[in-house]
């Protein structure tokens, strides 16, 4: 891959700023110059930009379990996956969900049992200090629901042990709690497949065990729903309906049954066909295909796979397997960052190339997934990945209308994608005045209670960031708020404000990132700023948590601890998220902003800016991602909007 940067990148060491003192314009236009012409670099022949997606280890550790269930493992995929698995684990034998946090149960589970596949004996050395940690963290009964589905698929835990979800879910009506499309796209598209899964209980016999990771004895082993939940919960409620939902599944007769799972079947082919993105959909589309009775050789289950080797990345001896692809994502924000870096720009063949690619990956389909909860939106907007017809997104749509906006690209080219893009845009508005990322109105609370959701992330509700992102855009192209849009945003983003004064941020780590979002929003209200004193609350969180070095960082810990925890160390992206929040609230003349700008100067390395760190969400608390394109395209667009600041 073009941009295959996946080799262990030290964090650069820190360098005195040469703050306090007023930025040197030289070197800001040396450093806005090189990283621009850093950026055009990577951009590939087709128009577009695509970086790495790297998440936690479980991914690779799942492509080597779907390989031994579908009983066709490729040695040389697996020998590649194992040495990546391998050079991840940390020193006290566990793998984590994201570079420096601490090791993470189940993960360290998944990866342990993929190398047990893959040959590897319970007393070699990586096996047995990953032993060690997993024994320290309760044992297999311990895992989450996930894990234990992928561990009953072999045998090695009860099919018991999972939760049961009756594949009849796909006939429930509309007005249904557990209707499919009350669920979020991302669990919807893992659970269509799983009620195949989970109706036929398919086991694949293994020689090994995993008897070794239990602290219990067979007959005192008890796989407890995680749920911490009181005898009187709606949790409790669900944990006996699941016992419930077990013993039906004892009776041999059950009335729709077959068709039930046909109509899932036929749900699963029908979008793997047209989103060939998404891990672990696609490997679960392969499972259920496979219980179904499908032969590996079907177009079914080939095309699973090959859209997950797609996925997959060489580095030297190690295959990296991400869990998706954002080209739609890096595209217009790799535009956006060299358009305001330089004006002549805007009119660059290279860019109004990129422009025109993203114009070709409009999704016009009118059977996506949002069409159930927004009926009389029209079809529209764009999604994450290079095909995935049924869920274009609220939050790539924003960014790719922005980036249409900014390029001088003929008006009767982008015209009318461009408009059917906004008008499906706002009518993603959910009712409480916010967007969600992929539905409208995804935000039944009873869907997260449900045992199968032991990781809370099934809804996709209203998020501040995508609100503020939107009321950026809405703004931008003219709105004002006398809108009734627009007013709707600014109630919810009032009530959404967290008591510190920041923002929570859903889709990038955490408050740093949906402050930004909601500063930048509600910039272009200019004297009509009805949340000035919002905004006055959010600035003072923003500065005083700036580093003596002048950046700033967070970690995933915010989302555990649900309050603001920082990296050790600054980060760049993040860095350049709380500038362009600060500059936007009007703050770029202060000593902080010049000070978050001069780290970004002093940190500057051979095009770029070098961060270990992940700084995007997936399932806040669960997974998150590390975004190889954000060191490169975020602070060149702080420093672009600095310049613009402080030239006006």
């Amino acid at each position: 891959m073009k941009n295959d940067i996946l080799h262990k990148i030290p964090y650069p060491p820190k360098i005195a700023p040469t703050y306090p003192g007023l930025i040197e314009p030289l070197q800001l236009q040396e450093v806005t110059k090189k990283a621009s012409d850093a950026l055009l670099e990577l951009q590939y022949p087709e128009g577009y930009w695509w970086f790495t997606l790297e998440a936690n280890e479980a991914i690779g550790a799942g492509f080597i379990q779907l390989m031994n269930f579908l009983g066709s493992v490729d040695e040389e995929i697996q020998k590649g996956l194992v040495a990546r698995i391998l050079q991840e684990q940390r020193e006290d034998g566990s793998w984590g969900l994201y570079f420096s946090a601490p090791g993470d149960l189940s993960t360290t589970i998944e990866c342990y049992f993929s190398l047990r596949l893959a040959g590897f004996s319970p007393n070699d050395a990586p096996l047995l200090k990953a032993r060690q940690f997993i024994l320290s963290k309760g044992g297999l009964t311990h895992a989450r629901v996930f894990t234990r589905i992928h561990l009953a698929l072999f045998g090695l835990v009860p099919w018991e042990a999972c939760p049961s979800m009756p594949p009849e879910m796909m006939l429930l009506p509309p007005w249904a709690p557990m209707n499919i499309y009350n669920f979020s796209s991302w669990a919807r598209a893992s659970i269509v497949p799983l009620l195949v899964v989970f109706n036929k209980r398919p086991v694949v016999s293994l020689k090994i065990n995993l008897d070794e990771l239990f602290l219990e004895k067979p007959k005192e082993r008890k796989w407890k729903i995680s749920h911490k939940t009181s005898p009187l919960s709606i949790e409790r409620l669900f944990v006996l309906m699941d016992k419930g939902l077990k013993y039906v599944e004892k009776v041999p007769f059950k009335f729709w049954r077959k068709f039930a799972v046909e109509k899932a079947i036929e749900w699963v082919w029908e979008h793997i066909q047209k989103t060939e993105d998404i891990y672990p959909a696609l490997a679960y589309g392969a499972m259920a295909f496979k219980a179904f009775g499908y032969k590996n050789e079907s177009p079914q289950i080939q095309t699973a796979l090959r859209a997950l080797k797609n996925f997959q990345q060489k580095q030297g001896e190690e295959i990296h397997q991400q869990c998706c692809i954002s080209p739609v994502w890096d595209t217009p924000w790799s535009i956006v960052a060299l358009a305001e870096s330089e004006r002549a720009l805007a009119n660059d063949p290279r860019l109004l190339k990129a422009g025109r690619w993203l114009l070709s990956k409009e999704v016009k389909n009118p059977q996506g997934d949002w069409r159930f909860k927004n009926p009389e939106g029209k079809p529209g907007g764009w999604s994450f990945e290079f095909k995935n017809e049924y869920f274009p997104d609220v939050d790539d749509t924003i960014e790719v209308l922005a980036a249409l906006h900014s390029l001088e690209l003929p008006e009767k080219e982008k015209r009318e994608a461009f408009d059917r893009g906004l008008s499906w845009l706002i009518s993603m508005q959910n009712d409480d005045g916010g967007w969600g990322a992929f539905d409208k109105n995804n935000d039944l609370q009873l869907v997260n209670k449900i045992p199968f959701s032991d990781h809370g992330a099934c809804l996709d509700p209203s998020t501040p960031d995508i609100t503020g992102r939107a009321l950026e855009l809405l703004l931008k192209l003219g709105m004002n708020s006398h809108s009734k849009v627009i007013q709707k945003a600014l109630n919810y983003l009032k009530k959404s404000q967290e008591k510190f004064g920041g923002w929570y941020g859903r889709w990038g780590v955490n408050y740093i990132y949906g402050t930004w979002c909601v500063l930048t929003g509600i910039q272009g209200l200019g004297h009509e700023n009805s949340l000035q004193k919002n905004a006055l609350k959010a600035v003072h969180w923003l500065e005083s948590i700036q580093h003596s070095d002048g950046g700033f960082s967070e970690s995933p810990e915010s989302y555990a601890k649900k309050r603001f925890v920082a990296y050790s160390q600054s980060v760049p992206s993040q860095t350049a998220w709380a500038v362009m929040g600060l500059i936007a609230a009007g703050r770029s003349h202060t000593s902080s902003v010049q000070h978050g700008i001069q780290f970004l100067l002093d940190q500057f390395r051979e095009g770029t800016w070098e961060e270990p760190y992940f700084t995007g969400t997936g399932f806040p608390g669960h997974f998150y991602i590390r975004y190889h394109g954000y060191r490169y395209y975020f602070p060149l667009l702080a420093l672009a909007r600095y310049q613009q600041a402080i030239s006006t």
